[in-house]
């Protein structure tokens, strides 16, 4: 039985020294990931020819009371792609006078 014990020890830890010299040359291969260089293509959303970048997006078919759930690649323009949530709260809405007049107001009143 020893023997046998010794066979497999003997494997575990080649097989271990195997996976930490591969492992640790893949980690210093890879650099910092860089977002994909847009390419001239047709927008899947407004369908014009312009520079595109591709997003992946979930998408949910039902066909025949079963339903079918998978990651599909659309290809976007500037205009068209989604924005990030950071990007969203930069962008902020212009109030009109009336609004700031009504937000003033409101102020006034300890209303905020």
């Amino acid at each position: 039985m020893s023997l046998l014990d010794d066979n497999f020890a003997r494997k575990i830890a080649a097989q271990s020294r195997a996976w930490t010299m591969t492992h640790d040359q893949a980690k210093k291969d890879r650099g910092p990931r860089q977002p994909a260089e847009p390419k001239m293509g047709i927008c899947d959303k407004c369908h014009k020819e312009a520079l595109v970048r591709a997003f992946r997006s979930r998408q949910t078919d039902r066909t025949d009371g079963a339903a079918s759930f998978g990651t599909v690649i659309k290809h976007y323009c500037e205009d068209c792609a989604p924005k990030s949530r950071a990007q969203k709260d930069a962008e902020v809405p212009q109030l009109t006078s009336k609004q700031v007049k009504n937000l003033m107001k409101s102020a006034k009143k300890g209303l905020l």
